[in-house]
C-alpha cells in the first residue's frame, strides 16, 4: 500500500468519517518525523480500531492508530495517554510520539517483534513465563495509572448504553451473572482488592515477542485494577488448560499460589468473560457487524457460565470478602 490521498484505497478499511483523521495523522508523521512517507501498510487484527505502519524515506517507522467510531463513549483517552507515557518509559509498552485525546488518534513506536497468538501461549511455556514477567513488571512498577478500571462499574455502564439503544438481547445465563456481580461487588466493598497498574486487555495478540524480550501493546483499557484481572484474561482468551494455567500463575506470583490467589483467579476469569460479553453487545449498539460481535460475546458467555458452575465459585466470593 503506497501513499496517496486515494480514498478508494482506504474505503474498505476505514469508515468515511475516519479517512480525514487518517490523513491528519500521516501529516503529523511527516512533520514530526522529518521525512516523506514511502509506505503505508495495514496491520490486521484490530477489533475496534484500524492500525497502520508508516515508513518514511529516512528509515523511520511508526505505528498509527485510527480510533474506532464510538469508542470515546467508553474509553478515557486522557487516561490512556497518561498511562502510556508512564509505562512506555519502562520498555514494557511502546513509546508514544503523538496522541490526540479528542479523537483517539495515536502515533507510537513500531515494535518489529512477532505478534503472539493463542497457540503460542498454549504450546510455549517460555511465552507464558515471559508474559507473566512483563505483566508482573507493570503491576509492581509502583506507578499510578490515571483512571480506575472497575470491571463491575464498566459492565453497569455497558448495560446503560444498551438500554439507551433499546438493545435487549442477552446471552444465556446473563441475568444470573448480573446477580453474581452484585455479590462480588458486595465482597469488594467489604475487602477492596489491591489495585495495581493494569493493562486490562491482555489478549495474545497484544503481546509482541522476539524470543528474548516481551512487549505489550494496546493500552486503551489501562487503569488501576486487581492484577489478577490481567492474568485471568490471558487464561481465558487463549484458553489455557489446567497445566498451562498453573505455569502462568506460578510465574506471576513467583511461588505456589495460595487459595486466595486461586480465588482471585477464578473470580477474575468470570469478570473478564462477563465484561467482554457485554462489551461485544455495545459494539453492536455502535453499529458494528452483528454476527461477528454477537458470536464474539457468546463464546465468552459460555465461559462465564462455566465459571459460575464451579463448585468453589460462591465460596471464593465469600473468601474475597474476608479481611
Amino acid at each position: 500500500m503506497s501513499e496517496g490521498k486515494d480514498n478508494s484505497i482506504f474505503g474498505c478499511l476505514l469508515p468515511p468519517e475516519s479517512i480525514s483523521e487518517f490523513f491528519n495523522l500521516m501529516q503529523v508523521m511527516t512533520i514530526n518525523g522529518g521525512g516523506k512517507i514511502v509506505a503505508v501498510d495495514y496491520m490486521p487484527g484490530g477489533l475496534t480500531n484500524t492500525n497502520f505502519v508508516i515508513t518514511l524515506d529516512n528509515g523511520q517507522r511508526a505505528a498509527v492508530r485510527v480510533a474506532g467510531c464510538g469508542t470515546s463513549a467508553y474509553i478515557d483517552r486522557t487516561a490512556e495517554k497518561h498511562n502510556l507515557s508512564l509505562i512506555g518509559n519502562m520498555g514494557v509498552a511502546p513509546e508514544i510520539y503523538f496522541f490526540n485525546t479528542e479523537t483517539g488518534g495515536l502515533i507510537s513506536e513500531f515494535i518489529p517483534y512477532a505478534t503472539m497468538h493463542p497457540e503460542d501461549f498454549i504450546h510455549n511455556n517460555d511465552v507464558l513465563q515471559e508474559a507473566a514477567k512483563s505483566i508482573s513488571a507493570c503491576h509492581n512498577s509502583g506507578v499510578e495509572f490515571l483512571g480506575r478500571f472497575d470491571p463491575i462499574s464498566k459492565m453497569m455502564a455497558y448495560l446503560e448504553i444498551m438500554k439507551q439503544h433499546n438493545f435487549d438481547k442477552k446471552y444465556v445465563g446473563m441475568d444470573e451473572a448480573i446477580s453474581k456481580l452484585d455479590l462480588i461487588k458486595a465482597a469488594y466493598e467489604k475487602n477492596p482488592p489491591h489495585l495495581v497498574p493494569c493493562h486490562n486487555d491482555t489478549l495474545a495478540e497484544n503481546f509482541m515477542y522476539n524470543g528474548e524480550t516481551m512487549r505489550i501493546i494496546d493500552w486503551e483499557y489501562s487503569g488501576m485494577n486487581d492484577g489478577f484481572f490481567d492474568i485471568a484474561c490471558i487464561i481465558v482468551e487463549n484458553p489455557l488448560a489446567e497445566k498451562e494455567e498453573a505455569i502462568l500463575l506460578n510465574a506471576y506470583v513467583g511461588a505456589e499460589p495460595t487459595e486466595l490467589d486461586l480465588a482471585k483467579t477464578l473470580i477474575n476469569k468470570f469478570l473478564v468473560t462477563m465484561h467482554w460479553s457485554l462489551w461485544s453487545l455495545v459494539q453492536i449498539c455502535n453499529g458494528k457487524d452483528f454476527d461477528f460481535y454477537w458470536e464474539y460475546g457468546r463464546y465468552r458467555s459460555d465461559f462465564f457460565n462455566r465459571f459460575m458452575a464451579d463448585p468453589n465459585f460462591n465460596r471464593y466470593i465469600e473468601l474475597l470478602a474476608e479481611k
